[in-house]
């Protein structure tokens, strides 16, 4: 995987935020989808973030498919970033991607996942 193209991971407002850089497509989809379940695996609150990606192929929607998937079936918070006017988002909307999942800032899905912590009684952060 090229620096270009890679998987950074930060801690924000309790929260994990994934980050895709780049292509994410045939070549380096299946390395970036190991890389965020790996550094992701005991987190209860997940952003994808897509802001910097460049391209998203049909490799690429099926990795951010199974990592929707895989955080939903162990009952972890997740929302997807991409703004409104990128590339990605037209892709996430062409194909109808779950809108209730989407976010266009960062800023909105932490507040989005923040309120459902708060708002799940058996939260442990509640």
């Amino acid at each position: 995987m090229t620096a270009a193209n890679r998987v950074t991971l930060t801690t924000q407002r309790g929260c994990a935020v994934v980050r895709l850089h780049g292509d994410v497509d045939h070549v380096n989809a299946g390395q970036m989808e190991l890389e965020v379940l790996t550094t992701t695996r005991a987190a209860a609150g997940v952003v994808v973030d897509l802001t910097p990606v460049t391209f998203l192929d049909s490799a690429g929607l099926s990795c951010l498919d199974r990592i929707v998937a895989a955080f939903l079936n162990r009952q972890a918070r997740v929302r997807v970033v991409a703004p409104t006017d990128g590339v990605v988002r037209f892709t996430l909307d062409l194909v109808g991607f779950l809108p209730e999942l989407l976010a266009t800032t960062l800023d909105e899905a932490l507040s989005d996942l923040i309120r459902l912590s708060e708002d799940d009684p058996h939260s442990e952060d509640s």
